[in-house]
């Protein structure tokens, strides 16, 4: 039995909606059919008081893979996340306000990477969607996700395969949230998504660490 782990964000900022959460839903949804998977999906806050405990109490469940969802409203294709950086910085606050910038995540840390086959992961997800490989997942709560669950990983070497992706928005949204359009932002298949998304998690439940 493969524990998998899905989390998406809620929503935040200027954004009427996050897409994460119904591509993780629809994930979620598909693994959930497949007995030998066992399935937790997660929403998590947009607030950088509870991100590190939200991400250290996945691993409760054990978890063989997790995927970490994030919306990246102006990316163009889907991105697998290499590089998490020691640094909290953005120009919107978080969900209870806070806003940080130029701080560590830890004192006297550095920067995290992602040490799985990114290469191959992402040419199994370019099957179904445009997908790049990105060394910039931001300074904020994304960010931040994927640095605790690396730190977590690496520091208690731990064999949970772990990816962060980011998204833009879906078509599913096209006519749902106002900024689409007054921002001319970029719009994937959220089918494309999906199938990506469940591409790359077949591919990690065959890998052993």
């Amino acid at each position: 039995m493969t524990n998998l782990i899905i989390t998406s964000f809620e929503q935040f900022s200027k954004y009427k909606y996050n897409p994460t959460i119904s591509v993780a839903d629809r994930v979620s949804a598909i693994f959930n059919k497949d007995e030998n998977f066992n399935v937790i999906s997660e929403i998590l806050q947009c607030k950088y008081s509870s991100i590190k405990n939200e991400v250290y109490d996945l691993y409760k469940y054990k978890p063989d893979i997790i995927i970490s969802l994030g919306l990246g409203a102006s990316r163009k294709s889907l991105n697998l996340e290499y590089l998490a950086q020691n640094e909290y910085s953005s120009l919107s606050p978080d969900n209870e306000g806070v806003l940080l910038q130029n701080e560590s995540i830890i004192d006297m840390g550095y920067d995290l990477k992602n040490t799985l086959d990114l290469d191959n992961l992402n040419n199994i997800s370019n099957k179904n969607v445009k997908s790049e490989i990105s060394t910039n997942a931001g300074k904020f709560m994304c960010n931040a996700n994927f640095y605790w669950n690396q730190y977590k990983i690496n520091t208690q070497n731990l064999n949970t395969k772990y990816v962060f992706i980011h998204i833009p928005f879906t078509d599913k949204y096209k006519n749902l949230e106002p900024l689409i359009n007054e921002e001319k932002l970029p719009v994937l298949s959220e089918d494309g998504i999906v199938n990506a998304i469940v591409g790359i998690i077949n591919e990690l439940s065959t890998i052993k660490i």
